[in-house]
């Protein structure tokens, strides 16, 4: 019993608590079968990067608690049955596997690991308290050399079990992985020395940014993904549905770029494509979700050998017209002129000095004033320009060359307002640095802007194909122009003849035109090696042959999370029914059917009355449910002497219908129900 009751609350707390819905795309609207979302949360182990955010993988995470708890649970079981040894190699596993997916501190958790497994033997046999005493004298003695000697430099430290290589999938991939973070860190790069080609691009003649996504969210000096869940992409060449900011003209095949993409090895869920994508033709990427800001992800990461075509709109004005687009901003736009939450007034807006020294000013906001000293500069730089373009560019030329900026993957550490000393004292930094300092000042200026990750175009081959590795990495700016959508801008010096040469990164027409021809001008000495640049590349890891099964404990985790949510909701139905109270009585009985059909996929709408209640169990499981609904509305809107009656046999008429709707339900959809939480989100 005290198993049971402990299986439930560890339940509550992996999935009651689990906030689910904070990825758009991962919300009710597209949930899966339980076993599908088990199956993703295994897979996100080996895909995911470390030390993970539990809102990012919560199918992860919740698998991770159960997982905690069920080592927790058999070790307790265990030590009550005076099971020593196995208590002790359920110890070893249960600290060993949880500490996979932290980073740093092996050391200290496998010794830890060895105390607590010492430990168990020891407080069960010892007989008396001499034995006890030296026994733990013991078990220090042999913790501590175990930890000198694992640190010791002389020692091989390679794990004698590596845990992160044990894959269930049974894969045989031997392709170098790369895995990148695309929210901003200022805190330093790692790139390998050998470069790993990890997307091959054909169809586009002239070289491209391969946007992965958008940072659109600015606060606390960083950039974030904050992007809104549109609607999931059928992957069948059919166009998008567009967004409020792209222009009409991006709405017409003639100005679509068709790209073909083949992964190498990259593990990401975002679709990688020049600019816009505006039609996906993915079918081998599963399902795949569109985001504002222009972005697509596919709900697993997409691995080697996955292919798609895709087709964007890759705006390439001339210089005239970017100069001519007048800052007439709609409101959708407006959102790209925050800062920690507060809004700038437009570019050009009467009145705008007053407002934003105003938004300085305020003292309910007293942090926000870290930012003036950026925005002293922004005015000072590109205050008199009489366009949002000149102003671009100002900006743009005075990072990359007037500005005495340098790029450096080291940069001096700063433990608050990055951004501020980066523009103020330091300037060094990399491609994070000037792309978020840059669109920062953007949107205090009153220019739309957002920060842009992905990659630069890389090498072109002598078949034309694109060849991407992970040293073309990169952030970059993208400013919203009317008429004309995103236009990239590149802030970023010091990478040769690499990266920014198809950006409009001056105010000279012939400069200009040298950009667009592929000439990088004026910016910095060529390199025999360009500069690496990331957007944060974290680790390049290879996996060399079938690694070994686990598959029985993922089968463990998957029946202790069926187990603990079946639990979970059973408790929450019965607790309903502790009432004296008839009508509430009653209500649980209609509460436990919308459960019933919710977790089979049936849609019911919050509030629905009985009638409609009938109506639905009619249509989708072919029962009449006409006299539970008739005593349940006796119990709950009739006449009090009537109501305990009516309570009574609305409960009894509702088990008699759901053992005959479960009768004509297969397995799968028993077991499908059993372990849903449709009924626990829709209020049911």
């Amino acid at each position: 019993m005290a198993a049971v009751a402990g299986g439930a609350g560890a339940a509550w707390i992996a999935f009651g608590a689990q906030p689910w819905e904070l990825l758009p795309y991962r919300d009710e609207r597209v949930l899966v079968p339980a076993a599908e979302a088990i199956s993703r949360g295994i897979t996100d182990f080996y895909v995911v990067l470390l030390p993970f955010e539990p809102a990012r993988s919560p199918e992860m995470h919740t698998l991770v608690l159960c997982g905690i708890f069920a080592f927790t649970l058999a070790m307790g079981l265990l030590v009550a049955a005076h099971r020593p040894v196995g208590a002790a190699a359920v110890t070893v596993a249960g600290v060993g596997w949880p500490a996979t997916l932290v980073s740093g501190q092996t050391i200290a958790i496998g010794a830890f690991a060895l105390a607590a497994a010492l430990s168990i033997p020891l407080v069960l046999r010892a007989r008396s308290t001499p034995a006890l005493i030296a026994g733990f004298a013991t078990a220090t003695a042999l913790v501590g050399g175990a930890t000198v000697a694992s640190s010791a430099t002389t020692i091989a430290r390679e794990s004698v079990l590596n845990w992160e290589a044990w894959d269930i999938r049974g894969g045989t991939e031997q392709a170098t992985s790369v895995r990148f973070a695309w929210d901003s860190s200022y805190d330093g790069i790692r790139f390998p020395d050998e470069k790993t080609v990890i997307l091959r691009i054909e169809g586009p003649e002239e070289a491209r940014y391969w946007r992965a996504s958008t940072l659109e969210l600015f606060t606390d000096d960083h950039w974030f993904e904050h992007l809104d869940w549109l609607g999931k992409v059928e992957g069948d060449s059919k166009p998008l549905p567009s967004g409020r900011l792209l222009p009409p003209r991006a709405l017409r095949p003639e100005n679509w770029l068709e790209q073909r993409v083949e992964v190498e090895a990259l593990v990401d869920d975002h679709v990688v494509a020049a600019g816009t994508p505006v039609v996906l033709d993915g079918p081998r990427l599963g399902p795949v979700f569109q985001l504002s800001g222009g972005v697509l992800r596919a709900r697993d990461p997409i691995g080697a050998g996955k292919s798609y075509r895709v087709w964007s709109y890759v705006p390439d004005p001339a210089p005239a017209a970017l100069s001519a687009a007048r800052p007439q901003y709609p409101t959708v736009a407006l959102r790209f002129l925050e800062v920690d939450t507060r809004r700038f007034p437009a570019f050009g807006e009467p009145g705008r000095e007053q407002v934003v020294d105003a938004l300085f000013a305020d003292p309910s906001y007293s942090t926000f004033a870290r930012h003036r000293p950026m925005y002293v500069l922004a005015r000072r730089i590109a205050g008199d320009a009489r366009s949002p373009y000149a102003a671009v560019l100002a900006l743009e030329s005075w990072f990359r060359q007037g500005g005495g900026f340098r790029y450096d993957e080291s940069p001096p550490r700063v433990t608050q307002a990055p951004l501020v000393a980066f523009v103020t004292r330091t300037r060094a930094g990399y491609c994070q640095h000037f792309a978020g300092a840059m669109a920062a000042m953007l949107r205090m200026l009153g220019i739309p802007a957002r920060v842009a990750v992905g990659f630069t175009s890389g090498t072109r081959g002598e078949d034309g194909t694109w060849i991407v590795t992970d040293h073309e990495a990169h952030a970059w700016v993208e400013v919203w122009f009317r008429g004309l959508g995103w236009v990239p801008f590149d802030p970023t010096p010091g990478r040769g003849t690499f990266g920014g040469r198809y950006s409009f990164a001056s105010n000279s027409e012939e400069a200009v035109a040298a950009l667009r021809r592929g000439e990088l001008t004026g910016s910095a000495p060529t390199r025999d090696r360009p500069l690496p640049d990331s957007a944060d590349l974290v680790s390049s890891t290879g996996v060399d042959g079938p690694p070994p099964s686990i598959f029985a404990i993922a089968l463990l985790l998957g029946a202790l999370w069926a187990l603990g949510v079946g639990i979970g909701k059973t408790g929450v139905r019965r607790a309903r029914y502790l009432t004296r109270d008839p009508r509430r009585s009653a209500t649980a009985s209609r509460r436990e059917l919308e459960g019933f059909l919710r977790d089979q996929g049936v849609a019911i709408a919050p509030g629905m009355t009985l009638q409609g209640l009938q109506r639905a169990v009619y249509e989708e499981l072919g029962l009449d449910g006409r006299r539970f609904t008739t005593a349940a509305g006796s119990a709950r809107f009739g006449p009090p002497g009537q109501a305990q009656t009516g309570a009574s046999i609305a409960r009894r008429e509702l088990r008699s219908l759901l053992r005959t709707a479960r009768r004509e339900l297969t397995v799968w959809s028993r077991v499908r129900g059993f372990v849903s939480l449709r009924s626990l989100r829709g209020g049911a």
